[in-house]
C-alpha cells in the first residue's frame, strides 16, 4: 500500500515539475556544447582572456547546474516521500480498525514485502550515474624544468621544487562523473576534472646548466636570479576519461574501487623572468600536454536510499606539460601529482520502475 502510494506521488510530482527538474540538465548540455565550441573556434573568445579561461567558468556553471538539479531531485523529493508516509500510515491505521479487513491487509502487506524485494533486485540490476564533487590536498614531485626565451636563454633546471598550497585561493577541488553499467559486473566510465595546483618555492637554490642573456650560469642559484615567478595555480587542470573497477556494487554500504585515466593537462601558466616588465608575464590558461592518472579509493554509501555517498581516494597523475611563453621561448617540465581527494555523490538509478 505504501508503495503503491509512494509510486503515485513521485508520478505527480515528477508531472508537476518536469520543466523544473530538467532545467539542470539542460543547463549542463549547454554548457558541454558551449565548452565544445570555444575548443573549436578559439578566435571567438578573445574578449575572455583566452578560451580555456571560458571553459573554466562553463565548466563551473554546468557544476552548479548538476548541483542545482541534484538538490531539487535529492532533497525535495524526500519531502515527497515523507508525505506519502504519512498518508499510507493513516490509511493503514483506518484499516486496522475493520477487523474484517484484516486478513486482506495482511495479504496486501506480504505482497508488499514482495514488491520491495522485486524493487531491490531492480536497483541492483540498475543502471547507475553519480554526480560528485570533492576537495583535499595535492603536492607535486620536485621536477626538472626546461626554460627557453629568445635572446641566448637555454637553461635547465634540476629537482624544482613544488608547494601545492591545497587549501588556498583558488583550493584544491574537482568534479567528476561516473556511470556505472549493470551489464558489466562492476565497470565503470568516469569524466574527471581535477583543479590542483603547483608553485615554485621562491626561496629554493636552483641546480643549472645552459646559459642565461647569452652567458654560461652558475651550477647554483638563487630562484630569483631567473625567475619573479613559477606557477600553475589557477590552477594545474587535468581533464581525464577513466575505466574504473568497483567490488560490490551499489547495495553495498562500503565498495572500494580502483581505475586509471587519459587525458588533458591545462594548466593556467604563469610565469615571468627576473626584472622584466609586467607586460611580459605569461599569465593564461594552455593545453600543455597529456594527462595519465591512477586512482583507488573508497565509497561509503551512509543513506539508506542510497542516494548519497561519501568517497575518499589516492590519485596520482603524471602531466607532460610545455608552456608557452609572452614574447617567445618555453617553459617543459613533467609533473608526478599526488593527490588525497573527499568528496560526495549524488547517485541516481537509471532503469527503476
Amino acid at each position: 500500500m505504501s508503495q503503491s502510494v509512494s509510486q503515485a506521488l513521485r508520478n505527480r510530482f515528477l508531472r508537476a515539475h518536469a520543466p523544473l527538474l530538467n532545467v539542470g540538465l539542460s543547463l549542463s548540455a549547454f554548457s558541454a556544447l558551449a565548452a565544445t565550441f570555444v575548443f573549436t573556434h578559439p578566435d571567438l573568445s578573445h574578449e575572455l582572456m583566452t578560451p580555456l579561461t571560458a571553459i573554466h567558468g562553463l565548466l563551473a556553471s554546468g557544476v552548479v547546474a548538476v548541483s542545482v538539479y541534484a538538490a531539487m531531485t535529492g532533497l525535495i523529493w524526500p519531502v515527497a516521500q515523507v508525505v506519502a508516509g504519512l498518508e499510507a500510515t493513516a490509511k493503514t491505521a483506518g484499516a486496522l480498525g475493520i477487523a474484517t479487513v484484516l486478513p486482506f491487509a495482511q495479504a496486501t502487506d506480504s505482497g508488499g514485502a514482495g514488491a520491495s524485494s522485486g524493487a531491490g533486485q531492480a536497483v541492483r540490476a540498475a543502471h547507475e550515474v553519480q554526480i560528485g564533487v570533492y576537495g583535499g590536498y595535492n603536492n607535486t614531485r620536485p621536477s626538472t624544468v626546461h626554460f627557453m626565451q629568445p635572446g641566448g636563454t637555454d637553461l635547465t633546471f634540476t629537482d624544482m621544487m613544488w608547494k601545492g598550497e591545497s587549501f588556498k585561493t583558488e583550493p584544491y577541488w574537482g568534479a567528476r562523473g561516473v556511470y556505472w553499467n549493470a551489464k558489466l559486473r562492476g565497470i565503470g566510465f568516469m569524466f574527471d576534472y581535477t583543479h590542483a595546483k603547483a608553485t615554485a618555492i621562491k626561496t629554493q637554490e636552483l641546480t643549472q646548466s645552459g646559459t642565461r642573456d647569452g652567458k654560461t650560469v652558475p651550477a647554483k642559484e638563487p630562484f630569483d636570479a631567473t625567475f619573479r615567478k613559477l606557477e600553475f595555480t589557477h590552477g594545474l587542470n587535468f581533464f581525464t576519461l577513466n575505466a574504473l573497477f568497483r567490488a560490490g556494487g551499489p547495495d553495498k554500504r562500503f565498495a572500494p574501487y580502483a581505475g586509471i585515466g587519459i587525458g588533458l593537462s591545462v594548466p593556467h601558466v604563469d610565469t615571468n623572468r627576473s626584472g622584466a616588465p609586467q607586460k611580459a608575464r605569461t599569465y593564461e590558461h594552455q593545453i600543455t600536454g597529456l594527462a595519465f592518472q591512477a586512482l583507488g579509493g573508497l565509497e561509503w554509501r551512509f543513506l539508506r536510499s542510497e542516494r548519497a555517498s561519501a568517497f575518499a581516494e589516492y590519485k596520482l597523475n603524471y602531466t607532460s606539460n610545455r608552456g608557452i611563453l609572452n614574447g617567445g621561448g618555453s617553459v617543459e617540465t613533467d609533473l608526478w601529482t599526488h593527490q588525497i581527494p573527499i568528496g560526495f555523490y549524488y547517485n541516481h538509478m537509471i532503469g527503476v520502475k
